[in-house]
């Protein structure tokens, strides 16, 4: 069952499952994968605890990484929340390419997703699927420009975070972007 998602991530079917914050851990991710589809560790992923520490919050993903790889050998991935100053993101940053994690979810806010975000990602050879909190046409095409290989275009039917307004504009507009004048391996669906 290969498609452009599929073969992008390296993965047998284009199943991605959501990151879900606290719900995942090692053993619901590595199921996934395990599946044929690519599972997602959460930013808080296997936690039973709240820290208010980058050092220990990168260092607990570290071990969520660790226990997912003794469980699986397919492609899994991690995600990271862009924060304004990036205290917590160059920590969990640095963990997923020291572990070689193989793909990340950014999630990020409005102008947070930058080269020195994702240039370190990209030399590592780590998969980039962007999944901004109001997707727009000039951020997609930011995001391509960049690198990122999977753009996620969602709206209110999603779950977890929701965009602040309606997108409607960017699904007619990004298709024909994909379609009429990019060639790029940028991808867009709707969850």
């Amino acid at each position: 069952m290969s498609n452009r998602v599929a073969d992008i991530l390296g993965i047998e079917k284009p199943i991605i499952q959501g990151p879900m914050s606290w719900i995942t851990n090692a053993e619901f991710v590595a199921a996934v994968s395990n599946a044929g589809g690519l599972g997602i560790l959460g930013p808080n992923a296997g936690q039973t605890t709240v820290t208010v520490s980058p050092e220990e919050t990168a260092e607990r993903m570290r071990r969520e990484i660790r226990k997912t790889k003794a469980l699986t050998d397919k492609p899994f991935g991690t995600t990271v929340i862009v924060d304004g100053d990036l205290k917590y993101t160059w920590p969990i940053l640095e963990i997923i390419i020291e572990e070689d994690v193989k793909t990340v979810l950014l999630n990020g806010a409005e102008g947070t997703l930058t080269e020195k975000i994702v240039n370190p990602l990209k030399e590592a050879n780590i998969k980039i699927i962007y999944r901004p909190l109001n997707p727009t046409l000039e951020d997609a095409r930011a995001a391509q420009a960049m690198g990122v290989d999977i753009y996620v275009v969602t709206g209110f039917d999603e779950g977890g975070t929701l965009p602040t307004s309606i997108i409607r504009y960017i699904y007619d507009h990004a298709y024909d972007c994909r379609c009429a004048r990019y060639s790029s391996r940028l991808c867009w669906w709707n969850w």
